[in-house]
């Protein structure tokens, strides 16, 4: 089975082509999906992705409604009324937050991107659907913390 059968497109692909920036795959149905050639560049530049794994091509791109943070979860509810949740320890600095920093958030990116102003944490979508925690380093949180202390001893101190 060639790559392109493994991606499931609702008939047999019977042509690839590439145009300008772009990879055409003709279906044996008559109709053309169209993938940016940028995106198709990603995939071969990111590690090998493992036989198991898919490629999931949306129409309409899922959008935020609102976000909702537990002590213990950053639950995602999505305008078409799914929820995704992930535990707030794959995030620290949402983690280390107040709770008024954890519900002070902005949406951008067409309600793709989450973005918490006090905490300067930025979240996508996209990430939450790959499973993905922060990529942030140890390193940086530390950091990060550090500051923040400073910043509340002074605060305090005023």
């Amino acid at each position: 089975m060639n790559t392109l059968g493994k991606l499931y497109l609702g008939s047999e692909p019977t042509t690839v082509t590439v145009d300008d920036d772009q990879l055409l795959i003709t279906l044996a149905d008559g109709r053309v999906v169209v993938i940016p050639l940028p995106l198709v560049s990603q995939l071969e530049q990111a590690e090998p992705l493992p036989a198991e794994a898919q490629i999931l091509v949306l129409r309409h791109p899922p959008q935020i409604d609102h976000v909702h943070i537990t002590d213990s979860a950053l639950n995602v509810y999505l305008k078409d009324g799914r929820q995704l949740s992930c535990p707030l320890a794959w995030f620290p600095r949402l983690l280390h937050g107040t709770p008024a920093e954890r519900n002070h958030y902005e949406l951008s990116g067409d309600d793709a991107i989450i973005h918490w102003p006090e905490l300067d944490e930025d979240i996508e979508l996209s990430r939450l659907f790959e499973g993905g925690r922060s990529m942030e380093s140890e390193r940086s949180i530390q950091r990060w913390l550090l500051s923040r202390q400073t910043q509340m001893e002074t605060a305090t101190a005023d």
